[in-house]
């Protein structure tokens, strides 16, 4: 038998086997905080696109009476068959929550929560593209069939001008923004084809009052083509050199 030195047993290292105990509680330690920290993620990743789905829920219910005011026609969509089963699913899942047995993050993970979310995020999706449609339809509806026809304008009143274009721009865009976002944009499509027939009047009247020779140069010189040198006429150059008829105006050779 041998003996060993009284330092290598001291009180201030303990027995061999208490050593094996305090790691094995450190190691445990170590196994309850990882398993905490897993499960706080995992309850903060459910939270969190829980709370992003019912906010678009909430906006697409909320955008859609707002279309129903503004008289924009469109059927909400039929709500999925999961999602009928989730409400069930759930309180089944939260019933069973308080449930030691069972891991919390295999509970989140379980097919209750995940195709309830998958429910949730269908039927947003849904809503969100009928909204969607419904809004396309109506501006589709508003275009009037000239907007993007040659359309004349005087030299001089550049303010029309930058207003017809404002117009045709938009009208001619489709709506790509936030769902929230539909009922400011169809009112501006509704104001903007108001504007439309209020501008091609003042259109009209201004070339009422020109001389025969001068409208059909300026109707010519608006088309894609331009107007021939054969409009070109003695008036229309007089025309063209007083007031500053002729600033905007250009000759291209082909």
């Amino acid at each position: 038998m041998i003996d060993l030195p009284d330092a290598a047993v001291g009180p201030e290292q303990g027995s061999l086997a208490e050593r094996a105990t305090q790691a094995l509680l450190m190691l445990a330690s170590r196994a309850d905080q990882r398993k905490s920290e897993a499960e706080l993620s995992a309850i903060a990743n459910v939270c969190t696109r829980a709370e992003s789905l019912t906010s678009r829920l909430e906006a697409g219910m909320r955008v859609s009476a707002q279309l129903n005011t503004l008289g924009v026609s469109h059927t909400r969509p039929a709500v999925p068959t999961a999602a009928v089963k989730a409400i069930p699913n759930l309180r089944t899942a939260a019933t069973r929550a308080l449930d030691v047995d069972q891991d919390l993050t295999e509970r989140l993970r379980s097919g209750a929560v995940q195709e309830a979310l998958k429910a949730a995020e269908t039927t947003a999706k849904l809503l969100e593209q009928t909204l969607g449609n419904a809004a396309e339809a109506e501006r589709l509806r508003l275009i009037p069939v000239d907007l993007h026809g040659p359309i004349a304008t005087m030299p001089g009143n550049e303010s029309l001008g930058a207003g017809i274009r404002r117009i045709q721009s938009s009208l001619s865009q489709r709506f790509s923004g936030s769902i929230g976002d539909l009922p400011v944009v169809i009112d501006r499509w509704r104001r903007s084809a108001a504007e439309w027939e209020g501008t091609r009047e003042e259109v009209r009247r201004t070339m009422a009052g020109l001389p025969a020779e001068i409208k059909a140069f300026v109707e010519a010189a608006a088309s894609e083509d331009g107007a021939p040198w054969s409009l070109v006429t003695a008036a229309v150059r007089e025309w063209l050199d007083t007031d500053g008829h002729g600033e905007g105006y250009g000759v291209r050779k082909w």
